[in-house]
């Protein structure tokens, strides 16, 4: 047992390294992209999950967001901890298709929820209760819980998973769905200027957040 233990942590300082090389000087915010991927990390131990899933943990954003290659993932750290990472990596033009194609392979490997739900709390808990970035995750939930919160449903732990999402994002302050419609149409009309200062308003931030936030969504 004690062998196992040391080639398991060995394995993560291996996917760890990885992941910290292929993102390179990738930022998180004003913070290397280290200080995620680490609470991501930090997440699923609260909730008692190693293996794959902390190996995963590491790699969930290489595929998505650097030059890494599924097979690389693959044939590195193998095919259960490739399958989570695919399960999570969003493939399309912009953030609404790749959260679609994300819920889709997530719903055809449902133990990627719990991966899942530990970047979407991670994202949260870093991000102040009146940001953008919150905004966005409050506007969201609804469909990131009707597409996967139906999954291990029957779990206890997951069930705690959602139960610290919800409690974080404070289902209480209603998410401004009416304003990113109006958002939206000035992005697609060509109306930068008057989409940034739409999301100043909506959410009381400087226009630099309000370009990050209107990049993110893009």
């Amino acid at each position: 047992m004690e062998f196992d233990q040391q080639a398991f942590e060995r394995r993560e300082i291996e996917a760890r390294e990885f992941a910290l090389a292929a993102h390179g000087d990738q930022r998180y915010g004003d913070h290397p992209y280290a200080t995620h991927l680490a609470a991501v990390r930090c997440v699923l131990d609260d909730f008692g999950y190693s293996g794959e899933l902390a190996l995963a943990a590491w790699l969930h954003d290489v595929v998505e967001d650097t030059p890494v290659t599924a097979a690389e993932v693959e044939s590195r750290f193998g095919r259960a901890v490739l399958d989570l990472v695919w399960a999570v990596t969003g493939i399309g033009p912009d953030r609404k298709a790749r959260n679609h194609n994300a819920y889709t392979k997530i719903t055809a490997h449902p133990r990627a929820v719990i991966l899942k739900l530990a970047d979407r709390t991670a994202n949260a808990e870093a991000s102040p209760l009146d940001s953008s970035w919150m905004g966005m995750y409050r506007t969201e939930h609804p469909t990131f819980k009707a597409h996967l919160g139906g999954l291990l449903a029957d779990d206890p732990t997951v069930a705690r998973m959602w139960e610290r999402l919800d409690r974080r994002l404070d289902l209480s302050v209603a998410p401004p769905t009416d304003q990113w419609a109006d958002i939206d149409r000035l992005v697609a009309a060509g109306e930068h200027e008057k989409a940034i200062a739409a999301v100043q308003a909506a959410f009381a931030c400087n226009p630099g957040e309000a370009e990050s936030i209107l990049a993110e969504r893009a």
